[in-house]
């Protein structure tokens, strides 16, 4: 407002008048300070930063004032010039909300003058800006920019292109787009790692790992962590943020040891780091681990301190995630008043900036909240919606809680078969979640071995280093005895021995070190072998049946998922079996439980005899097992399911098992059959008709009817 009435008096005034009405339009450029209250003594970080704040307030409206004199007197060229050096100084004592306006100027200006590199910084720390206040549509503008900015100049492999995936990887992240997020923040990794831009790989590969967790990926989330680790160990840049991502990775996995230490190794490298921002995204998600074990002063304490620097800053997401926490903490300490206020203005903003995770969590404890004040009605109302947004963008940590809390409310409630069911889904979530204690150890392991292999890397380049040291050192001497052998003639033949002699120890060493050099690779080699070898048989031991040898339910379900969206994605047909075998308690009852083991040891291979190598097969647990088909149609599914039902009928009737006659009852749906197919309805169709096979006498197929 201020700069456009400058430039209506201007058309109209002389120099000294013009002088004089941009010093008066400068009046309404002071801006208004962050109103709270710090108490200096409790919380001496978020008073230092409420104060760096305010003098970024008055040093923004002095530069305004400069600036605008300048373009005064030098035009616009020389204001140019000026706001970028305002947005610098600005950015650099980290007030970002009053930068924006000067970086929207440098954008301005970049444009008119055709400086491609400049054009892409102000974009840059527009979207950066835009992200730290939860101005996510201005975010996606400006990301979405600096692609067209990219494309126009043809700039397809430079690092900013990476930047702009990041940006709008994280962007999907926070709005529960998590295939996505994945997609664009495997982009970014791809390009950054061929550009070799070690500082913006480091940050795309925590991003990635970021969502990964937020998925339950752990083992992959880790090693994205600790690639970007070992990046940030070298350059020195972000470290605290590596060290917090694997902490909250290790929290998700309930290792509160090591989650423990890599929080307190970030804020360490905070504190070194000096930026009060930083500080309080580390503090905040400690203070979410200290509530996870019960430690809810100390999280209380942390959180207030990160809230009151995030309101300062401008922070809104992160303000959002504070609140939760102050709300859990004052939560466990049985302040639910009080706890109620920060977990409602943490809803309030995450419906605000459209982020998932806040608004979801608030409904969390909110229903937490309501079912200790004895509001179940409330309760239940919020812990629904907050199960039916999870449900949509699949964040499973927060989804495991939420069948939690809505088994509490239906036992609070006497609904026992609703208790049942949220139990039965918390319980399949976890298993989801975690996976095996094969899956945490392999990832452990993974971890290990890529740590072993860079302290071998680092021993053969010490070793490299002795060997070009020795050359060195062979070197001066040669020069030393050609100068000798100029002065004294009569020492030459002396020299030269000693020379020789010389000579042949330094190769005899160097023998030596090749030699050693070699059985350490060697033993490398073997080691790596071993690991490898040690890997692969976790993971099979992480997804395979110790009895029968096909797939758990964990790794089946994961399979069907990602086998049946390829399917729909490219139109064509999938089927689902559910296979119980018949009168087996009788076999157990009867034989014992080898005996029934032997039972379904023969039935799955002749089941396997009647399935092709593509074909999916699985325990869904007991003595029920699911097999999932691709491009088969409805009556293709049910000539298989009819062979394997005689197949499994012949192979069984050979058992020694007197009078027992066991068979399988097969129930199937297929894709096509479903309004909205998914893995879960799949399965729960196909049960359906299984258990109508039963009902009807067992020994039989059916298919499973639409309903009408």
């Amino acid at each position: 407002m201020a700069e456009r009435r400058s430039e209506q008096l201007r058309a109209r005034a002389g120099p000294l008048a013009r002088l004089a009405l941009l010093i008066l339009a400068c009046a309404p450029l002071a801006r208004a300070e962050v109103t709270i209250d710090v108490d200096p003594v409790r919380h001496p970080r978020a008073a230092a930063t409420l104060g760096a704040q305010r003098v970024a307030t008055a040093l923004s409206a002095r530069l305004d004032l400069v600036r605008l004199l300048a373009e005064s007197i030098g035009g616009a060229r020389a204001s140019a010039g000026l706001a970028r050096v305002q947005a610098h100084l600005l950015t650099a004592v980290g007030a970002g909300r009053l930068a924006t306006p000067a970086w929207r100027r440098v954008e301005a200006a970049a444009t008119r003058l055709g400086d491609h590199a400049l054009h892409l910084q102000a974009l840059n720390q527009l979207a950066n800006n835009a992200m730290l206040v939860g101005d996510y549509p201005a975010a996606q503008r400006h990301a979405q920019a600096m692609l067209d900015d990219l494309d126009a100049a043809g700039a397809e492999d430079d690092p900013m292109r990476g930047v702009a995936f990041g940006y709008l990887g994280t962007l999907a992240r926070r709005q529960g787009n998590f295939d996505d997020a994945l997609a664009w923040h495997r982009r970014a990794v791809e390009l950054l790692r061929e550009h070799g831009d070690e500082v913006y790989l480091a940050r795309a590969l925590s991003s990635l790992g970021t969502v990964l967790r937020d998925r339950g990926d752990f083992a992959e989330a880790l090693d994205a962590h600790m690639q970007a680790l070992e990046l940030r160990e070298r350059t020195g840049d972000q470290l605290e943020t590596s060290y917090r991502n694997i902490a909250l990775l290790y929290r998700e996995t309930e290792d509160e040891q090591n989650a423990r230490d890599y929080f307190l190794r970030a804020i360490e490298a905070a504190a070194r780091r000096g930026d009060p921002e930083v500080h309080a995204s580390v503090i905040g998600s400690y203070s979410s681990l200290l509530n996870d074990v019960g430690d809810h002063a100390d999280a209380l304490a942390l959180a207030e301190e990160g809230l009151l620097i995030d309101i300062a800053v401008g922070a809104r997401s992160h303000e959002g995630l504070q609140n939760l926490e102050v709300g859990r903490a004052l939560l466990g300490l049985g302040r639910l008043e009080a706890a109620g206020q920060h977990l409602e203005a943490a809803l309030e903003i995450g419906r605000e900036i459209r982020q998932s995770e806040i608004t979801s969590r608030a409904l969390l404890h909110l229903a937490e909240l309501a079912l200790r004040s004895h509001d179940g009605l409330r309760a239940r109302g919020l812990v629904d919606e907050a199960i039916a947004q999870l449900e949509s963008i699949r964040l499973r940590p927060q989804l495991a809680l939420g069948y939690s809390i809505r088994e509490r409310i239906a036992i609070a409630q006497h609904d026992i078969a609703a208790a049942l069911r949220y139990a039965h889904l918390y319980a399949e979530q976890r298993e989801l979640l975690l996976g095996t204690q094969a899956s945490r150890q392999l990832a452990t392991l993974q971890t290990r071995h890529a740590r072993s292999e860079a302290g071998q890397k680092l021993v053969l380049l010490q070793k490299d280093n002795e060997l070009q040291a020795a050359k060195l050192r062979e070197r001066e001497l040669q020069q030393h005895l050609s100068l000798v052998a100029l002065a004294s003639l009569a020492l030459l033949f002396a020299l030269v021995v000693w020379r020789f002699a010389g000579v042949r120890r330094l190769n005899a060493a160097l023998g030596a070190r090749n030699a050693e050099i070699d059985s350490q690779r060697k033993a490398l080699a073997e080691a790596n072998a071993q690991l490898s070898e040690r890997a692969d048989a976790l993971y099979q031991a992480a997804i395979r049946d110790p009895l029968t040898g096909v797939w758990n339910r964990a790794h089946l379900h994961e399979q069907l998922d990602r086998r049946l969206a390829a399917c729909l994605a490219e139109g064509r047909e999938f089927a689902v079996l559910v296979l119980d075998f018949d009168h087996f308690k009788s076999v157990n009852d009867a034989y014992g439980h080898l005996r029934g083991d032997d039972v379904l040891v023969a039935g799955i291979a002749a089941i396997r005899s009647c399935l092709r190598a593509e074909d999916m097969l699985g325990r869904f647990g007991g003595e029920e097992f699911v097999v999932g088909l691709e491009d088969n149609s409805a009556a293709v599914a049910e000539d298989v399911a009819a062979r394997l039902r005689r197949e499994v009928e012949a192979r069984l009737a050979t058992l020694p098992l007197g009078a027992i006659r066991i068979t399988v009852s097969i129930g199937f749906a297929s894709a096509g059959q479903l309004a909205q197919p998914t893995v879960d309805a799949l399965l729960d169709a196909a049960d359906r008709a299984m258990y109508a096979a039963k009902a009807a006498g067992r020994n039989r197929v059916v298919r499973y009817a639409t309903p009408a």
